[in-house]
């Protein structure tokens, strides 16, 4: 499926998770669905697709507003987000083709993972997928103060796996990703579209 000679004149590769490497996002709108219902309130799963890559307090703002929902109630839903989450998406995940790319360049360059999912979530996961081994460093929404599009996860990943940010590529599926890695100096694989987008 994929021409991974694309890669090769990258010494180190960075990839999101949710939609990227691991089928989670039918799972996660789900869960917002249940979550509004839970309130009384009507949530707009299309507005976890548009932030795609941003963290589960944007994205419950950004439904809370739409729902016309009080945001004082902001940490009732994402701790009901959270509790549905760690039930509903160890068990409903699967990988995607992406991770093809991975195994084919594991051993032989360094690899990483970078996530605006929290920790605990991403641990959940890669153990329930036997993953964990692929990857040289993990950089979740809790390791870092900005997040997507701030470029902080994906420099935090090229500096833990010890590569200049412009030898990096980052592996995305989402707009918020990509401008992150391109803000980080680096080159970009849009999922979507199958094609690298430059920086230069």
């Amino acid at each position: 499926m994929f021409n991974y000679a694309m890669f090769d004149r990258y010494e180190g590769l960075i990839f999101d998770m949710d939609g990227t490497l691991i089928d989670t996002m039918p799972v996660h709108a789900k869960a917002w669905g249940m979550v509004g219902k839970q309130f009384g309130y009507e949530f707009d799963s299309q507005i976890m697709y548009n932030l795609g890559g941003a963290t589960v307090r944007t994205i419950a703002e950004e439904m809370m507003k739409l729902a016309n929902m009080p945001l004082e109630r902001l940490d009732e839903v994402i701790t009901a987000k959270r509790a549905l989450s760690y039930q509903l998406i160890p068990s409903q995940s699967t990988l995607l083709p992406t991770f093809d790319i991975v195994k084919h360049f594991y051993q032989k360059k360094p690899i990483a993972l970078g996530s605006g999912s929290h920790r605990k979530i991403i641990d959940m996961l890669i153990d329930k997928l036997n993953i964990a081994s692929y990857f040289n460093a993990i950089v979740s929404a809790d390791d870092v103060k900005a997040h997507k599009p701030h470029p902080e996860t994906f420099l935090r990943c090229a500096e833990l796996i010890k590569i200049n940010p412009t030898n990096c590529i980052v592996f995305e599926d989402a707009d918020l990703g990509v401008k992150a890695g391109l803000s980080a100096g680096m080159d970009v694989f849009d999922i979507r579209t199958q094609q690298i987008i430059t920086t230069k």
